[in-house]
């Protein structure tokens, strides 16, 4: 199985569900399925159908859906254990699958824990909620640039944001100007128009500064802010019922969240080069230079440059390209995504940024013991057995349905697809079967009566806390 094979099939795995019906504290919690060195218990049946069902009032627990949920969960649990049987946890491919997946959830848990707290404080979501009325409904023309932007763009982007000023001042429509000079392209097509705003719904600080010295009705000289030359327009004002804080805290954070995200990134920088002198961090610039020449890079061409990569063979894409103590980058880790793998030069250097910053935030996080904490390691440990079952069943299924199709050249179309479902069904049913005799698979029906009242009380809950939400 290829490494970009490991990529696709692994997909979505990192995503994990919140179970907010949980039968943890419940005093019966009996097997309802047993086979060799482990069993299914009635909360882990109970979870999942409450789960499946929660948006279905009139779904009720019934013996039959017990045993399908029971199955599906005995099976898998079964087919990690026929994978670590057949070695594939020590896959070389595996463990680099895991250990980039495992580096990017502590990173991501790291910036949710140690950065953005500093950014978005409770001072800061209370200042916003006591500035909730009265909100303006706010409008702008925008030319962005971006850090790396040469001179000569930046020049350009100000002498037309300097050109639609001039228009507004000659009498022309803000709307009419926003269409013709505005770049950013959620708004101006709408006239400019960014919604109802209060000052600290805007990221930038230069707009929310801005914000401040208008009056009703009126716009801005050209300014540069963060990302972009800017003229602002405050409009129509309306005063809103403020509701409790509880009930919009949330709402609040998530708004800040959108608005101080080149604040928080800022302090991913800052915290990146504090761990890089603590870890000795060291990149190798001049082989950086050598490979991208070698895909096609060029000083006289612009970095927007698409570039060859696959001119890079196996042994440039394990060259070693920063290192830091305890651990290295190589170019392969700035392509294992393949949905983010750089196309030029600039993409080549923000994926060698983002993840640098991976490796040594996350190694920060596991000298902090985050991995031990809370969710993380049951979210880590999901990611490793999803992944076994994946490869598991890509080896004994899906590979073996692509050797049957070769051997039928002749089908094509709906009828290659209708083959392909029919041996895949065909595949799994069997392989599943040799599980459930190989792990000696039995239901514990003596226990399902009890099981399917306990689901019945909790489901009957469920409904009536949906119940009160709709009237809320």
């Amino acid at each position: 199985m290829t490494f970009n094979s490991y990529l696709k099939y692994f997909g979505l795995l990192l995503l994990t569900g919140i179970f907010l019906f949980g039968c943890s504290e419940s005093k019966e919690n009996s097997e309802l399925a047993s086979f060799k060195n482990g069993h299914v218990l009635t909360n882990e049946y109970i979870d999942h159908f409450l789960l499946s069902s929660k948006y279905k009032p009139d779904k009720l627990p019934t013996e039959e859906n017990l045993k399908e949920i029971v199955l599906k969960k005995a099976l898998e649990k079964m087919a990690v254990q026929e994978a670590e049987s057949m070695n594939i946890d020590k896959d070389s491919l595996y463990q680099y699958v895991i250990q980039n997946n495992e580096r990017r959830l502590l990173y991501q848990n790291y910036v949710q824990s140690e950065i953005t707290p500093t950014v978005i404080t409770d001072s800061l979501v209370q200042k916003f909620y006591s500035e909730f009325s009265p909100q303006y409904r706010m409008k702008y023309i925008m030319r962005p640039f971006l850090k790396n932007s040469t001179e000569e763009f930046l020049n350009s982007q100000k002498k037309k944001i300097e050109e639609a000023y001039k228009r507004l001042k000659n009498g022309d429509k803000f709307e009419d100007i926003t269409q013709k000079y505005s770049q950013d392209i959620s708004s101006n097509k709408k006239g400019g128009d960014i919604g109802w705003m209060i000052r600290e719904s805007m990221g930038d600080e230069a707009l929310r500064e801005v914000y401040d010295t208008l009056t009703q009705y009126t716009y801005s000289k050209p300014f540069k802010g963060y990302g972009g030359y800017y003229i602002l327009y405050k409009g129509k004002k309306r005063e809103v019922s403020v509701p409790p804080f509880e009930n919009i805290k949330q709402q609040i954070w998530k708004t800040l969240y959108q608005s101080r995200k080149i604040f928080i990134e800022n302090a991913i920088d800052r915290r990146f080069k504090e761990l890089s002198k603590k870890y000795h961090y060291q990149e190798f610039s001049d082989i950086v230079t050598k490979l991208l020449k070698k895909a096609g890079s060029n000083k006289n061409k612009p970095k927007t440059t698409t570039l060859n990569f696959g001119n890079l063979n196996n042994n440039d894409k394990a060259t070693i390209i920063a290192k830091y103590d305890g651990g290295v980058i190589t170019v392969k880790d700035l392509f294992a995504d393949r949905k983010r793998s750089p196309t030029n030069e600039i993409e080549f250097f923000n994926r060698f940024k983002s993840i640098s910053r991976q490796h040594l935030l996350s190694k920060h996080a596991k000298e902090l013991n985050l991995q031990n904490v809370g969710a993380l390691k049951e979210q880590l440990n999901n990611m490793k057995t999803s992944l076994l079952r994946t490869i598991l069943y890509q080896r004994v299924v899906k590979d073996k349905v692509l050797e049957l199709l070769s051997e039928n050249k002749d089908l094509k179309g709906e009828e290659k697809i209708r083959k392909r479902s029919e041996y895949e069904n065909s595949l799994r049913t069997e392989f599943e079967n040799k599980l459930k005799i190989k792990y000696e698979f039995r239901f514990e029906t003596k226990n399902f009566k009890k099981a399917l009242e306990i689901a019945l009380q909790k489901k009957k809950l469920q409904n009536s806390e949906l119940d009160k939400k709709k009237k809320n």
